[in-house]
């Protein structure tokens, strides 16, 4: 079975002005293999929403890789 953007939106993601795909917090239950398929697949990141602000993130492993070697170079800078 070949996943599409259509089946995210069916699941209650929305994808944001800034490519981010969001989901509810009161959606995110039924969403969430949609939400992980459309970030680990579509490489996009995903975050989860309270009373309509980002409470959360979903990232790919190499972005959060790649988040904690800019952490670890940045804080060598500043010794």
């Amino acid at each position: 079975m070949t996943y599409t953007l259509a089946m995210a939106v069916d699941q209650g993601i929305e994808i944001a002005e800034d490519g981010v795909a969001e989901v509810s917090m009161t959606k995110a239950r039924a969403s969430l293999t949609a939400l992980i398929r459309e970030v680990a697949w579509g490489k996009k990141t995903g975050a989860f929403k309270e009373r309509g602000e980002r409470t959360a993130y979903l990232v790919t492993p190499e972005f959060y890789k790649q988040a904690l070697d800019d952490r670890a170079r940045l804080e060598s800078l500043e010794t």
